[in-house]
């Protein structure tokens, strides 16, 4: 039917044309069917925290038809953020054809997944479009290992291991700093007597020096999901950071360092020292799926079980160094009867809380009364706003120390 026809026909038969056209069209335009095949390939699988790398999504239509409008957005880990480049992508591709992106990504300590990619087509018209996830083939995770350095001091507590060590105590014996003397007993060594009192008295008395012995420390890392707090600088993911800071410091301190989570998981480590049990801390940062920094899924977790499955296995005269931004009661209490149990226990708080609102200012007190409590119960407290964590500790320190 040629343009004259239809312009000469009339009007009824004109809206009869139309309508066919028109449902013709809309059939036509039915949220597009697409088969992609979508890989992400990274620079470097297992960078070093606080570098970059580079991350390529290769997307390829592999259906017989074309893909006329794609609106891709590839699944960055939550914990980390995008430098320069963008995971956002649009494109059209024939059948067969391929087309590629990159965004880079600045690492930090952890385990960090990478999500599913979300993949928007739309038909010719624009009209009618299908959203959808799937995830890519190829990289699906970084590890990202600490270093381990010491940037600074972690004071424990006075405690006594069986394991010498570089940390004093408040018991006598051998050692290098002066701890008390008493009267000379049979036996005793030469070289602790006290020749100078024997000179200016005549009476032979004993000099003992504080004994050092090494820490024994379980870092645990706070990691239910509502401890993922925050868009990218989470309470989960600054914890991670600082408890690889804090584990180097104590194994470069000559004490023995053990990790675990508190969390779905339940990730563990028993306390050790020395290049082997370093390069095992390290490891468990970037590959044990209880340290990644995002929300794990577990229905089954029950925190009570957690905190009883803790206890037995730490050993006597272990100290814990608890790292939880303390956002509900539960933690608080597990933290008293730790301590009740004569584990001493020091909690690095990181503060997520805001101010913006009635509801985050609320939280921001109920949190502070937290903290408080535990103060009152004789733990020590580390509230870590935006500062950085050495910063923090040092200020935590000469408090401590006064």
């Amino acid at each position: 039917m040629t343009a004259a026809v239809i312009l000469d026909a009339p009007g009824p038969l004109l809206v009869s044309v139309f309508a066919v056209a028109a449902g013709g069209l809309a059939a036509a335009s039915r949220p597009p069917e697409v088969d992609l095949a979508i890989e992400r390939a990274v620079s470097e699988q297992s960078p070093g925290p606080d570098q970059q790398t580079t991350v390529t999504v290769t997307v390829t239509n592999e259906g017989r038809g074309p893909a006329t409008d794609l609106r891709i957005l590839d699944g960055v880990p939550p914990a980390l953020t995008v430098e320069t480049g963008s995971p956002r992508h649009a494109t059209a591709l024939r059948a067969g054809e391929s087309a590629s992106f990159q965004y880079v990504l600045a690492t930090r300590v952890g385990l960090h997944p990478f999500g599913p990619t979300t993949v928007l087509a739309r038909d010719a018209t624009g009209t009618h479009e299908r959203e959808y996830e799937q995830m890519a083939s190829g990289a699906t995770e970084l590890n990202v290992a600490p270093t381990l350095d010491a940037r600074t001091t972690v004071p424990l507590r006075t405690q006594q291991t069986p394991y010498a060590g570089a940390r004093t105590t408040d018991s006598g014996g051998s050692g290098v700093e002066f701890h008390a003397t008493r009267d000379y007993q049979h036996g005793d060594p030469m070289s602790r007597i006290d020749w100078k009192r024997v000179a200016r008295t005549g009476e032979l008395t004993t000099v003992s020096f504080r004994q050092e012995r090494a820490g024994s420390v379980v870092l645990v890392v706070d990691t239910r999901a509502d401890s993922h707090v925050g868009a990218t600088d989470s309470a989960v993911a600054r914890s991670l950071e600082a408890a690889a800071t804090t584990a180097g410091s104590l194994l470069d301190s000559g004490d023995r360092v053990g990790v675990a989570t508190f969390g779905p998981g339940s990730a563990w480590l028993a306390p050790g020292s020395g290049p082997a049990h370093r390069a095992r801390l390290r490891e468990a940062f970037a590959t044990d799926s209880a340290f990644a920094a995002a929300p794990i899924e577990d229905e089954d977790f029950l925190p009570w079980l957690a905190r009883r499955r803790l206890r037995r296995r730490l050993s006597g005269g272990t100290q814990l160094v608890v790292f939880s931004p303390l956002l509900d009661p539960f933690m608080v209490e597990s933290i008293r009867r730790y301590e009740a149990h004569g584990y001493p226990v020091t909690v690095i708080s990181p503060d997520p809380t805001g101010r913006e609102t009635t509801g985050q200012t609320l939280e921001a007190v109920e949190r502070s009364l937290r903290l408080s409590r535990l103060r009152g119960a004789g733990v020590r407290v580390v509230d870590w706003g935006d500062e950085p964590f050495e910063t923090t500790l040092v200020g935590a320190s000469r408090r401590w120390s006064r």
